[in-house]
């Protein structure tokens, strides 16, 4: 199982464990945590494309000792879903035991308290023998794509939160030691308090605590994670923080990249996966969907949407307009419409009729912003959703006011329809648009006029870019 060269952290990932993420257990409230089963595919997939040899996971339902981390020591390891009307679902792994030994041997020679959970620590600490169910939600995906690694399994402790990161330092020494390629997955859900209904109860400090935690992860910035005050800690209610915490400690001195797949918080819970790797470390999965998004926008104005709806979706600030630069050719300022569309369905449009900003670049920016976030016939875009969708940017002409429908032509002007303060618009060329009336009428609608309403037409010119 070794492997030439030295073993490395290849992948880190924060993953919840809500159980209704499991099929079986969650039925039709699987749809409540849409974002999150997306998320968690995508986490099994990446996980298979870097093809580690081991697969740690950190659990808060672990065995929890009152001062040490419990690591799970049985060869072969089981649990199921019984405890969840699903029995049928059982998942068994097979234990790291030599990478598992270095680590306890690592562990002694720094003096670490890392204590083997055999069955007579379970026995004496009153812990079932069985895998906990946030360490097999995590499990459950990766071996429904048939990724099926040897495990290593360890709950949480109570110790002060630096030296919690320290585990991490020493897995890390362990896995270079061992050769081994390894994914450290941290189990964890975030506050448990974000709404009334929440099942610990709400608590203003609970939302504070997840878009906290997410800023900073989105950043990849692990001290400030570890200097998290202690009190919102508490009040927010959260049960992710320390296998976090536990799991960053792989990358001690390193510069990260966090990916942020899907964030959510139904049922008054925060559900956040996160993926985790070193800053310069290929991922050749996420770097494909990269190179496929870029190869599909050559135009200027197509990139810059998508790098828009991309780095919001992902936390991080938009292209600033002074550092974009257009070709020569386009107009300083005009009105745009941009679209999105995912698996060829339509997934936001947002434009304006007259340009509302003081340039082409800063039109684009608001109007990408909008059509991913703000249109309200359809959710605000998520990190996982962003390698399947495709833009468009549609820049107008001047609108020319015409007499009747014979002037218009629906493949090759787009429409303004008004009455009154009530402005209907539909773009040119638009799939099963094929006649003026047809074009009309769907103005009409989309601006709620009646059609026996007198009203003022106008026909368009757009240059698109997809």
């Amino acid at each position: 199982m070794d492997r030439d060269g030295p073993g490395q952290v290849v992948l880190g990932a924060l993953a919840p464990h809500p159980p209704l993420l499991i099929p079986e257990v969650g039925g039709d409230m699987l749809l409540e945590v849409e974002d999150t089963r997306r998320a968690m595919e995508e986490l099994a997939l990446v996980v298979k494309d870097v093809d580690p040899d081991v697969v740690a996971v950190i659990s808060p339902h672990g065995p929890v000792l009152p001062n040490a981390i419990g690591i799970w020591a049985a060869g072969t390891l089981r649990g199921d879903f019984a405890r969840f009307r699903a029995p049928e679902v059982a998942l068994t792994v097979e234990n790291d035991l030599e990478l598992l030994t270095v680590l306890l041997d690592e562990a002694q020679a720094l003096g670490y308290p890392l204590q083997p959970a055999d069955q007579a620590m379970l026995y004496r600490y009153g812990y079932p023998p069985e895998l906990d169910y946030a360490t097999l939600i995590p499990l459950y995906y990766l071996e429904q794509i048939e990724v099926k690694k040897p495990v290593l399994s360890m709950g949480i402790g109570f110790l002060p939160r630096r030296e919690l990161y320290k585990l991490g330092i020493v897995l890390r020494r362990a896995v270079e030691k061992t050769g081994r390629r390894a994914v450290v997955i941290a189990s964890g859900d975030l506050s448990h308090r974000l709404t009334e209904d929440a099942p610990a109860g709400y608590s203003p400090w609970g939302p504070i605590f997840d878009r906290t935690l997410w800023e900073l992860l989105g950043r990849g910035d692990i001290e400030g994670i570890l200097s998290m005050e202690e009190e919102l800690l508490e009040a927010a209610g959260e049960c992710g923080y320390r296998s976090l915490v536990m799991m960053l400690g792989c990358w001690d001195g390193k510069s990260i990249k966090t990916v942020p797949l899907s964030y959510e918080g139904p049922f008054g819970v925060g559900y956040g996966v996160c993926l985790i790797h070193q800053e310069g470390f290929s991922v050749s999965i996420l770097d494909r969907n990269r190179e496929d998004s870029h190869d599909s926008h050559h135009h200027p104005l197509v990139e810059l949407a998508r790098r828009t709806v991309e780095a919001i979706a992902r936390g991080e600030p938009p292209p600033s307009p002074k550092d974009v630069v257009l070709p020569p050719d386009l107009p300083f300022r005009a009105a745009v419409f941009v679209t999105l569309e995912k698996d060829g369905q339509l997934r936001g449009c947002i434009g304006t009729i007259e340009p509302v900003h003081s340039s082409l670049v800063e039109e684009v920016i608001a109007n990408a912003r909008q059509a991913a976030f703000a249109d309200p016939r359809f959710p605000p875009v998520r990190p996982h959703e962003l390698g399947r969708i495709t833009y468009s940017v549609d820049v107008l002409g001047e609108p020319e006011p015409v007499t009747d429908e014979s002037r218009l032509d629906p493949k090759v002007f787009g429409v303004i329809v008004r009455a009154g303060r009530r402005v209907g618009v539909l773009l040119p060329d638009i799939t099963g648009v094929d006649t003026a009336k047809a074009q009309v009428d769907i103005a009409r609608r989309k601006a709620g006029i009646r059609a026996d309403e007198p009203v003022e037409l106008y026909r368009f010119k757009v240059d698109r870019y997809t």
